[in-house]
């Protein structure tokens, strides 16, 4: 497990708002450490992570004072109108307004120095307001839990998206500054309208060693410079510039191990047939007169050991650690 690691939860991805009332947009966090450290809690509005734009901010935040040491709205036109929930960091507006009508992104970074991608992260939730302007984002997008990769093999990050407006995916990694506002590119694809084709696009260094299976990111030859948290943005490329009508993004964080780390699965003496991979449940071994091949589930399913038909299933059908099948 990642030391500190930040992780943003959800009561719900999107809040219906009503002009002149008030309304509140649920936001939580959890720590792996279990500790109460002091957080930044800052909420955005706009397009995706990479281009939201800052409307209030609060540092010296835990959740035993369930306070701000400082508050700012840093954007005019909420002055007066927002504020943080009095038991979460949830952002509570006191009046709706036609405009309010927008994506809101909750961002929670622990405070100090020297911090990794592992301790930023942020989700985003709709808030719809009742006969107002413009029409925030129509989509979801779901991704594979955390992973744990071996370095100079491969591995696969899974990206689903549910609803409409699904074309495009762009992979990216971070935050790299200190700021958290700025991202490394590893791959996109962005959907073409006659009479151009499809573009698929890596990025530096990732040319030669990520691809797309499907919205699914797949990195071969990991490297220990790879650990750290990657984001999938879904987008629809009809929609650019036009506001946020179609953009969400997860992030999931992956940890690099060496060899000498983990025990090393080999096909030697073992019986031909399917094996689960102790660090990624979407993946599995196949041995096959004593040689090893690594295979990939579909996305949304994980390795359903001792499955009589197939290889993977649903994760509601796969008991833990996998999925969430319970034995009677």
């Amino acid at each position: 497990m990642v030391e500190q690691e930040v992780d943003v939860t959800l009561t719900f991805e999107e809040e219906t708002g009503y002009l002149g009332n008030s309304a509140t947009l649920e936001c939580d966090y959890t720590i792996s450490s279990g500790q109460d450290l002091p957080v930044t809690v800052t909420w955005k509005q706009g397009d995706g992570p990479r281009y939201a734009e800052e409307i209030f901010t609060c540092t010296g935040y835990t959740k035993d004072d369930k306070s701000c040491v400082n508050a700012q709205v840093t954007k005019i036109q909420y002055l007066n109108r927002i504020q943080i929930a009095n038991s979460s960091p949830s952002l509570v507006f006191t009046k709706v307004e036609a405009e309010d009508n927008h994506n809101y992104w909750c961002q929670v970074s622990l405070e100090g120095s020297n911090l990794g991608e592992e301790q930023v992260d942020m989700k985003s939730v709709v808030l719809r307001v009742r006969g107002g302007n413009g029409n925030p984002k129509m989509h979801s997008v779901t991704i594979e839990a955390n992973s744990v990769g071996v370095e100079g093999a491969d591995i696969q990050l899974d990206c689903d998206c549910t609803g409409y407006h699904c074309d495009d995916v762009a992979w990216f990694k971070g935050p790299t500054n200190e700021q958290h506002t700025e991202y490394g590119m590893v791959y996109t694809r962005s959907a073409g309208s006659r009479p151009m084709p499809t573009q698929y696009v890596p990025y530096g260094d990732w040319k030669g060693r990520a691809t797309l299976s499907g919205n699914n990111l797949v990195i071969t030859g990991l490297k220990k410079s790879d650990a750290g948290r990657y984001w999938c943005e879904m987008r629809n490329a009809a929609m650019y510039g036009i506001g946020e009508i179609a953009t969400d993004a997860k992030s999931t964080v992956v940890e690099i191990l060496s060899e000498n780390d983990r025990n090393v699965f080999t096909c030697e003496g073992k019986a031909d047939g399917l094996y689960s991979d102790p660090y990624q449940c979407n993946m599995y071994y196949e041995c096959v007169m004593y040689v090893k091949y690594h295979r990939p589930c579909p996305t949304g399913t994980v390795f359903a050991p001792g499955h009589p038909l197939y290889a993977c299933e649903h994760p509601a059908n796969v008991p833990a650690p996998c999925g969430t099948l319970k034995n009677n």
